[in-house]
């Protein structure tokens, strides 16, 4: 999707793709459940991973397919409160779309990124999302004994979970919002 950068600013231009990636799932007949488009405060994060847990038991999901969305949630939305830029106000703008089919979730993150960090996201994921699940095993082993750590704090310890527990491949875009920032779009299949 091409977003044009106009005076409106970044927080119209990342609506109108959360926008557009709502209506991309009602279009393919995928159910919404979880749709947020905002600030993720602490309080926001655990309740939203609180609720949605509820919501999977009620609908009589495996207790595996609930720790592993727990899990993805709290990662993702940690890594979204943590590493996620602000706009031109000085919001973290950010958004969490949950759909499902009978047969999987699936789990959108966006958050804004700087244009300068695009490649080594790029890089890191698609690193990543080529290794065995005996090597992401071992990186991610390698990260917690390492504590290596970026100036935020982070080390992808967050994308090697995520990619560990969801065992599929994440998918990314990233949309230019602004001269320096894109809005990094994550997306994650939990099948049931």
């Amino acid at each position: 999707m091409n977003v044009s950068i106009d005076n409106s600013g970044i927080t119209t231009a990342v609506r109108k793709i959360f926008q557009s990636q709502g209506d991309e799932l009602n279009t393919a007949g995928e159910n919404i459940l979880v749709s947020h488009f905002g600030n993720f405060s602490q309080n926001l994060v655990a309740s939203l991973s609180e609720g949605i847990e509820e919501l999977l038991i009620s609908v009589g999901d495996k207790r595996m397919v609930i720790k592993r969305m727990f899990s993805i949630l709290i990662e993702g939305l940690q890594n979204v409160r943590l590493h996620g830029e602000y706009d031109d106000q000085n919001r973290q703008l950010a958004y969490l779309l949950i759909s499902s089919t009978k047969t999987s979730y699936k789990i959108t993150m966006a958050n804004l990124v700087k244009s300068e960090d695009v490649n080594n996201i790029i890089s890191f994921i698609d690193r990543i999302n080529n290794f065995s699940d005996e090597n992401l095993k071992a990186t991610y082993l390698a990260v917690l004994s390492n504590e290596f750590l970026t100036k935020k704090g982070g080390a992808g310890l967050g994308f090697i979970t995520t990619r560990r527990k969801s065992s599929n491949s994440l998918l990314y875009d990233f949309y230019e919002v602004s001269d320096d920032k894109q809005l990094f779009s994550l997306e994650i299949i939990l099948d049931r």
